[in-house]
């Protein structure tokens, strides 16, 4: 019985720090935030919303307090929320007018070709970059040959319209960032033709995406299947499991270089980036770390939001949002988790047998004692 009454102390106290002290230490330290939503539109308003609720809350407080210099502040902070959340709605009411049925894709290849072609490259549509390195600009401008399945076409079009709102990096870069907008007030054109040229220059990306990941696959095929077919002792069955596998990991890896690879290296794979570090430094304030190992320092979860909207999790952080759709950003996470924690799932299978070996040596180790015991009563 005194061994019973001790297991349940034991109990006790392990389910109050278990759910109650952990999860009270972890909120404080690192508050819960909404989870990832790949509706941008919603994410954002609902974010800026959430912003404007907290600097409201901060100005009652100085109020409540009397003190003239922090209501002066939070009456600052205030306003500049509710001037940020007025600009996500304008921009978002005028993605949200576009109608991307009627694109027409080889008007947008001519779109491109008159205005995108300046910074980025099309590969996969034959179109080299006219900007060889991060020296111009901080950061080597993205080929595009595989944005069109990566990002939300609306994504697109709100960072085409207002590109340093939409990455959230306006806090940083203002109206100063590198990537030119166009919109009514730049082109000068009417609303009617602009919101034209920009589902027409989505849908020609979406054209030229689909082709580039064909050709990608096609040709990773072709290497696997002649890489594979030099190995002997192995049956065609597990040669073609083995491709299928391999396929799948090429292509997560593809679209990581795709996404992060301009500025992020991932040494653990032999990825390094293709900015300068120097460059990348004098652009965002520090070089972007090396992600071998990010996904088990901070988890899956942690990058899953942060992705979506670096804000959210690391306020005041250059670090543009990456804005990729739900299936890209699963594959990019999933690369990560292959290299940096590759182990995963054997770590836990052997954390269960290890939970069994301790309730079966439990066992012995009571029935040992209660026989030791037995002998001297």
């Amino acid at each position: 019985m005194r061994e019973l009454k001790i297991f349940l102390v034991v109990v006790v106290f392990t389910a109050l720090v278990y759910w109650g002290v952990e999860p009270y230490a972890h909120s404080v330290m690192k508050p819960h935030v909404a989870p990832a939503n790949f509706d941008f539109q919603q994410e954002d308003l609902s974010f800026a919303n959430s912003i404007v609720a907290t600097k409201q809350a901060d100005l009652e407080l100085a109020k409540a307090e009397n003190n003239e210099s922090k209501i002066e502040a939070a009456q600052k902070a205030l306003d500049l929320a509710n001037e940020k959340l007025q600009k996500n709605q304008a921009l978002w009411d005028k993605v949200s007018k576009m109608d991307f049925s009627k694109a027409d894709a080889s008007k947008g290849a001519e779109f491109f070709s008159s205005n995108c072609i300046a910074c980025h490259g099309l590969e996969a549509a034959g179109i080299a970059p006219t900007i060889p390195d991060s020296s111009i600009y901080g950061v080597l401008p993205p080929d595009l040959s595989g944005a069109g399945l990566l990002y939300d076409e609306k994504f697109l079009a709100a960072l085409i319209m207002n590109p340093s709102l939409a990455l959230k990096v306006d806090h940083k870069f203002g109206d100063a960032f590198i990537m030119t907008a166009y919109n009514v007030d730049v082109s000068g054109e009417s609303e009617e033709v602009t919101d034209a040229n920009i589902i027409n220059v989505i849908a020609y990306l979406k054209e030229v995406a689909m082709q580039h990941k064909a050709d990608l696959e096609q040709k990773t095929k072709a290497e696997l299947e002649a890489r594979y077919a030099k190995i002997e002792g192995i049956s065609e069955e597990q040669k073609a499991a083995l491709i299928e596998k391999d396929m799948v990991f090429a292509k997560e890896k593809n679209t990581f270089i795709e996404a992060c690879g301009r500025c992020h290296s991932m040494k653990y794979d032999g990825l390094v980036a293709t900015s300068n570090s120097s460059d990348l430094k004098g652009y965002l304030g520090s070089i972007p770390p090396d992600l071998s190992m990010m996904i088990r320092s901070r988890g899956e979860e942690y990058l899953n939001n942060f992705l979506n909207n670096t804000q959210k999790l690391l306020p005041g952080t250059a670090m543009p949002r990456v804005g990729l759709n739900e299936a890209s950003q699963k594959e990019i996470l999933a690369y990560m988790e292959k290299i940096g924690d590759s182990k995963k799932e054997e770590r836990e299978s052997t954390g269960l047998y290890i939970m069994l070996f301790f309730v079966i040596l439990s066992i012995f180790a009571i029935a040992w004692k209660r026989s030791v015991w037995s002998k001297l009563h």
